[in-house]
């Protein structure tokens, strides 16, 4: 008897530590703090595998899961095409030992015919 009361109490006090600790959101909650649809949080829970908690057949998420669907879902900044086209702008405009590279002033090479000459 003393056994079963002392499991009783533990048991007791997990369940009053759970309530202090996590809310349970239902999906329609969860889905505003996540910033995200219901029904695409609903298919998460039912088919691709985000974290959630059943009860009978009622679908809750603590806040825990909240945190880790966002974190699922995030996606790591990636620099724009625009960036790139700089940093590439950017590695061919370094200059050598010599200094900048310039054109020469005076070319001494023959000027290109037109293609209608070099045919005839």
């Amino acid at each position: 008897m003393r056994k079963e009361a002392a499991g009783e109490a533990i048991i007791e006090a997990a369940k009053k530590a759970l309530e202090l600790d996590e809310a349970m959101l239902e999906p329609k909650d969860a889905a505003k703090v996540i910033g995200c649809g219901e029904r695409w949080l609903r298919e998460g829970a039912n088919h691709r595998g985000f974290p959630h908690h059943r009860f009978g057949r009622f679908l809750q998420f603590s806040l825990q899961d909240c945190r880790e669907i966002r974190e699922m879902h995030r996606e790591k900044a990636r620099p724009s095409e625009l960036a790139k086209a700089r940093r590439r702008k950017a590695t061919t405009r370094k200059s050598t030992s010599d200094g900048p590279m310039r054109r020469p002033a005076s070319d001494s090479s023959p000027p290109l015919k037109a293609a209608s000459e070099s045919m005839s």
